[in-house]
């Protein structure tokens, strides 16, 4: 008897993309501001505490210079975290207005995620919800309340709650994206948002803290403590920022892993495929919490692959050089269809899986679920072909040789993007095993988990003046067959690397 499929199988399945079939055409009545916009009397200006002089948005909308006294230091620590972790890094004139690029990268430049801080009692800031506002570069205060302490029941009073400064909340919007994307939006607000908590880990590095993020919470109260309007906006993450003087190295910050019930339907009438996989994978108090284990892993029957290769290369070098490099990074649009260096490659690899699981702080909420297949095309010194990426190792194994470039360009929706890459890593994970474990909520752990790799690859590449994008839109069974995998695989992410055109940037 076959397995029947939970809400998010019936999710993935239902919104894979599929050769010859048809595309929804974006709904322009729909589309949202990539912001919001809350009118406080009393906001915070947090642009005179950046630490460089150019800031892209322009002056500050303040007339008069600020009175740093007046505000306690976490103030300017704020500021700088938040703008490295997603604010407007750069800014583009059009005939349809101002567009403002951010730190983070996001598919169409739709930015779903919305940030929050939540300051802690011993702050000296006010206590209450404050939301980022991107555009002004602002900490503008929602409603006033000793949030605190509930937020973090709801959160299954995890260690890194009593040792925290404050908390940072990320949401995912889904009419910022799914307006042009659809149902499949959630996907990538997810990845979208796995790209912001990214960046969040080296920001909050800089200023002296630790994020000791988790996405496993009581959904509904935590929903309701914030006054969302669950048909608009879900929330994703909590980032308790923790001091640095506060992490033990032997010690943990966060319990175990939650799960959400497995969820079979059916969906209600008249709601869409991404309300129901969100509302399907929420977590209640009483569902049982399960520790992580290692997953094996075995694509392929091993005598069918050969040697594993020593990557060797390892890299470091984004230590002291995260802020620049944010800055600068932009995702590249075309490639030349030149080679990059199998040692650019290596260096891309370690840092991107590496950088994402630092210390006692779990950053990630179920790596260990996730594969990784490189698509090698022009890469110097290797072989042409599907190989299979062992982080822990930092060595390759040959899956299937050949020139893939074609192909590789059809599962991408056609994009010359992938076709003309030197490589193409993608991560996928066996979808049916982690909803085993972690009930629907998989869906969500393995998507942000994906998505913080993917920003790890992405700076490193930029480091390194490597051209690199990432792909949220592929022919899912087409990217299956090419890797040799079973369809119980869920494709995950697509990140292209290879030797950029002129003058080709976006988000």
């Amino acid at each position: 008897m076959s397995r029947e499929q939970s809400l998010a199988e019936i999710f993935h399945e239902g919104t894979k993309y599929r050769d010859g079939g048809a595309f929804h055409a974006p709904d322009l009545a729909a589309q949202a501001s990539p912001y919001k916009d809350f009118h406080s009397e009393q906001p915070i200006d947090l642009v005179p505490d950046l630490n460089f002089e150019n800031f892209p948005l322009g002056p500050s909308s303040h007339q008069q210079p600020r009175d740093s006294s007046l505000l306690p230091p976490i103030v300017g620590r704020l500021s700088r975290l938040l703008f490295y972790t997603c604010g407007a890094t750069g800014v583009r004139q059009s005939p349809e207005g101002v567009q403002l690029f951010r730190a983070a990268p996001s598919a169409g430049a739709l930015y779903p995620t919305e940030t929050y801080v939540v300051p802690g009692p011993g702050s000296g800031l006010e206590e209450g919800l404050y939301d980022y506002a991107v555009h002004r570069h602002q900490l503008v205060p929602v409603f006033e309340g000793e949030l605190f302490e509930e937020i973090r029941q709801h959160c299954f009073s995890t260690p890194a709650f009593a040792k925290a400064d404050a908390l940072l909340i990320l949401t995912g919007i889904y009419r910022r994206s799914s307006w042009r994307y659809h149902d499949r939006a959630y996907r990538r607000i997810l990845l979208d948002t796995g790209h912001v908590l990214g960046n969040l880990r080296l920001a909050a590095e800089s200023e002296g803290w630790r994020v000791a993020p988790t996405s496993a919470f009581e959904d509904g109260p935590l929903a309701q403590l914030l006054f969302l309007d669950p048909k608009e906006e879900g929330v994703l993450v909590v980032a308790p920022l923790v001091p640095e003087t506060e992490v033990d190295a032997g010690g943990a910050l966060l319990g175990p892993m939650r799960r959400s019930p497995i969820s079979r339907g059916p969906i209600s009438t008249g709601e869409s495929l991404l309300h129901a996989v969100h509302r399907g994978s929420e977590i209640d108090r009483d569902d049982p919490v399960h520790s992580t284990g290692t997953l094996p892993w075995p694509p392929a029957e091993e005598e069918e692959l050969r040697a594993p290769i020593p990557l060797g290369k390892t890299f470091d070098g984004l230590a002291g050089a995260f802020p620049e490099t944010v800055v600068s990074r932009r995702s590249t649009r075309a490639f030349t269809g030149g080679v990059i260096s199998r040692d650019a490659l290596a260096k891309i690899l370690d840092y991107g899986h590496r950088a994402a699981s630092p210390g006692p702080v779990r950053l990630l909420q179920a790596p260990e679920r996730i594969a990784t297949h490189l698509v090698v095309q022009r890469i110097t010194g290797l072989e042409p072909g599907v190989y299979r990426y062992l982080p822990d190792e930092h060595e390759i194994l040959m899956v299937r040789p050949g020139d893939f470039h074609r192909e590789m360009g059809h599962c991408a929706l056609g994009q010359d993007l992938a076709a003309n890459a030197a490589a193409v890593v993608v991560h996928t994970a066996d979808l049916a095993s982690a909803i085993d474990t972690y009930g629907d909520r998989a869906y969500r752990y393995l998507h942000l988990d994906a998505g913080v790799i993917g920003q790890y690859l992405n700076l490193a590449a930029a480091r390194l003046g490597v051209g690199v994008s990432g792909i949220g839109g592929f022919f899912d069974d087409e990217v299956n067959t090419l890797l040799n995998l079973p369809a119980t695989h869920a494709v995950l992410y697509l990140t292209v690397l290879g030797e950029p055109a002129p003058s080709h940037g976006a988000d």
